[in-house]
């Protein structure tokens, strides 16, 4: 958990520099591997703060991309957004 909530940080965090405006090739693909890793299949309940860090994702990403726009295309930005989104939908299921 500990991890995901890291991925936020201001400084060092990738949607810590995305906030900022800056997309991160390498801080990226470590959270992607980090949400690979990721399964609640054995569980019978998620914590709060698992969800809490997760569902948000999308929703900033789709904020951010007008911000970074001047150092990644909009295109690949979607591509990687799209990357993301995959991982949470295996994680989190739907309805």
């Amino acid at each position: 958990m500990q991890k995901l909530e890291d991925s936020w940080d201001y400084d060092y965090g990738f949607f810590g520099k995305l906030r900022q405006g800056f997309f991160d090739e390498k801080l990226y693909q470590e959270f992607l591997d980090l949400l690979k890793l990721i399964s609640f299949e054995q569980e019978s309940f998620i914590s709060k703060d698992a969800i809490r860090v997760l569902w948000y994702i999308p929703l900033f990403m789709e904020w951010q991309k007008e911000r970074i726009n001047s150092v990644i295309s909009l295109q690949e930005y979607s591509i990687k957004k799209t990357q993301i989104e995959n991982e949470l939908e295996r994680i989190l299921g739907t309805p």
